[in-house]
């Protein structure tokens, strides 16, 4: 039930100053074992959550990163009745091999572009030709080192032109876009209304002349975005959404037993919020996590884990 919100824009003007403003709530099992954005200890040009569940660490993988050359990537799950399929390849590679120094995507293609735009496409290109090795998935791929930064969008779910599964298109930049977990062109209504809400509060970061300032007032105000867990708010008798269809109409997922629906035994929610600031080639990652909230809602009077990470210049 991930969600994300983003603006990608090459006059960082009209964005007060930020070429990115991207938010991603992670939705999942909170006995899932992961570890939050930090640099990765072998590979150090890399800084992501990591899904530390597999034994074998060349097969865990993360949901959203970035790089030192000034690669990022975000990614969710398509909804569909199947969730897993034995013998499909870890989705959470498609991040991680992205971020690599000399990038190769899972299926094992190598990238044979020098450039930050033209590797991006490449990739793009080729999770798209291997798509069906993986079950349904939502990418999206930015390049942030360009003096014009693009942004790609690969999924292996919905219809094409041509008649098959799945579709790669280049996102427009300057505008406000969200995704959770059907594809980019069908939103969830709660995508339609996090959406406006993002947008009003981009509106609101022009007023700022002290750049500490305007990043902690739109970090607080894009985390109350994320928090929101309406209609699950306590209005109405409304506290704890009970169905898998519930879960999909708010955008912070209520702490609640995996029992309801498609979903296995064990507490289910949102478990952390990221909020993203890029400005020139400094990086701004605000985290929140949830994972110690002892009741249904997020705890957000807690500061955020604040990460500042530069691109290569």
């Amino acid at each position: 039930m991930c969600i994300a919100f983003w603006r990608l824009d090459n006059d960082a003007e009209a964005l007060g100053g930020y070429s990115l403003v991207l938010a991603f709530n992670r939705d999942e099992y909170f006995d899932r074992p992961t570890r939050g954005f930090h640099i990765w200890e072998d590979r150090p040009n890399i800084c992501a959550p990591l899904d530390l569940k597999p034994l074998n660490k060349n097969h865990r993988g993360s949901w959203i990163g970035t790089n030192r050359q000034g690669r990022l990537a975000f990614l969710t799950n398509f909804r569909e009745p199947v969730p897993h399929h034995d013998g499909k390849i870890s989705r959470g590679a498609l991040v991680r091999d992205f971020l690599l120094d000399n990038p190769v995507t899972p299926g094992g293609q190598q990238i044979h572009a020098k450039t930050s735009s033209a590797i991006v496409i490449e990739y793009a290109e080729k999770v798209f030709q291997e798509r069906e090795m993986y079950d349904g998935f939502n990418l999206v791929l930015f390049d942030l080192a360009a003096p014009q930064k693009t942004a790609v969008y690969i999924t292996n779910r919905g219809s094409n032109q041509q008649g098959g599964m799945g579709h790669m298109s280049v996102l427009s930049q300057g505008q406000t876009m969200g995704l959770s977990n059907s594809t980019i062109d069908n939103p969830w209504p709660k995508v339609v209304y996090g959406s406006e809400k993002f947008k009003q509060v981009l509106a609101s970061s022009n007023s700022f002349n002290d750049p500490d300032e305007q990043d902690t007032h739109v970090i607080a105000k894009v985390m109350d975005v994320m928090c929101d867990p309406s209609p699950f708010n306590g209005e109405n008798g409304k506290c704890i959404p009970q169905s898998v269809e519930e879960l999909a109409q708010c955008i912070f997922v209520p702490r609640v037993n995996g029992s309801i629906g498609q979903l296995s035994d064990g507490c289910y929610g949102t478990r952390t919020t990221d909020v993203l600031l890029l400005r020139s080639n400094i990086l701004v990652i605000a985290e929140c996590n949830y994972d110690k909230a002892q009741d249904h809602a997020a705890d957000i009077s807690k500061p955020a884990n604040l990460t500042y990470f530069s691109f290569n210049s």
